[in-house]
């Protein structure tokens, strides 16, 4: 991109016309320019300018006798160059904290969807959330209670604040002093260790407790296992499709139906939001970037961290969006959905 490195004018020029069509969803030509503060061009110059822009590839003219609108590179070049930092409003940090700390703080499932309902909401965007791998969690305490003969609840508390709950049937009613027990033993052995460790100990890590004790061990550990296994499947909370195909740009069935795609595929959309672990700080994917019937949107993504845990969250809307505003607004719900669970 350095090579592709514009003047001043031209900078100037590209800038205007991205705003514009960010706001208006309408191309953009040299007279509408000429008349705006700011410019001392004519408006003969300023066709000159978009007419190198578009040589370039930065901007295109989408019909005769139209004006310009920005190109994936116009995009990657606002993005790169000229796009700066956002001071998002009060009223906007507002929303999305209070979103969040008034559902349940140890039910992840309610913050995560409350978060992705708050981003969707304040964005005006599809807000999507990767849930974080439990495995990967510190663990605090095992609680079990008995609610019916043979059929038990397991809670599982992290240092993050969730707690992880599940139904367990098991072959033999188990006195309460026994469970008592191995979930004491438990808890004493694995506070401070991940999930992860928990769920992979053997007989070793219990070489000093009894046969009895030992027996219950066996039969809760595969139990909170299961559990992982099943959580280690991803879960994805996703809001606010209808924002997306609100958009002017939108009204064609193939756009309608790249929305349903990407919100009936779970995999595809846990692919789409899914940061890697060399990616930092905010990642912005712009249309042929994309893939397949994707090369429409521009993605906003994310990583956030709850306790030792971390997953991702962002946008999905269309291409002419207001990068400023919603990068700020992707990096301030992972930042609160950090500190509320630290």
């Amino acid at each position: 991109m350095e090579s592709d490195l514009l003047s001043e004018r031209e900078h100037q020029v590209l800038e205007a016309v991205i705003r514009n069509y960010i706001l208006s969803a309408l191309p953009t030509s040299s007279r509408y320019l000429s008349k705006q503060s700011g410019f001392d061009l004519s408006p003969a110059s300023i066709r000159n300018v978009m007419y190198d822009l578009e040589e370039r590839g930065f901007i295109t003219q989408p019909h005769t006798s139209a004006g310009r609108i920005p190109t994936d590179k116009g995009y990657r070049y606002y993005v790169d160059f000229v796009m700066t930092e956002f001071d998002l409003p009060d009223e906007t940090r507002n929303s999305i904290r209070n979103a969040l700390v008034t559902v349940d703080k140890s039910d992840l499932h309610m913050v995560l969807e409350a978060a992705s309902r708050a981003l969707s909401r304040t964005t005006n965007q599809m807000g999507v959330i990767l849930a974080p791998k439990i495995c990967n969690g510190i663990f605090r305490q095992l609680h079990v209670f008995q609610i019916l003969p043979q059929r038990y609840i397991l809670n599982i508390a992290l240092d993050s604040g969730f707690i992880k709950t599940m139904v367990v049937e098991f072959q033999t009613e188990i006195p309460p002093e026994r469970l008592e027990c191995a979930c004491r033993i438990i808890s004493g052995k694995f506070t401070g260790r991940t999930i992860l460790e928990m769920c992979n100990a053997d007989d070793r890590y219990f070489s000093d407790i009894s046969d009895l004790e030992l027996g219950v061990i066996r039969l809760l550990v595969p139990s909170i296992r299961k559990m992982i296994e099943t959580d280690a499947r991803d879960e994805v909370f996703a809001e606010g499709q209808t924002n997306v195909l609100l958009q002017p740009e939108f009204f064609n069935r193939e756009t309608v139906s790249a929305i349903v795609e990407i919100v009936e595929e779970k995999k595809m959309l846990m692919h789409l939001i899914e940061t890697s672990s060399n990616e930092e700080g905010v990642v912005i994917s712009i249309g042929g970037e994309n893939i397949g019937q994707l090369q429409s949107f521009s993605i906003i993504k994310t990583t956030y961290k709850v306790g030792a845990m971390s997953g991702s969250l962002g946008v999905i809307g269309p291409k002419r969006m207001p990068y400023p505003f919603l990068v700020s607004a992707v990096e301030y719900t992972a930042r609160i959905l950090g500190e509320l669970h630290s």
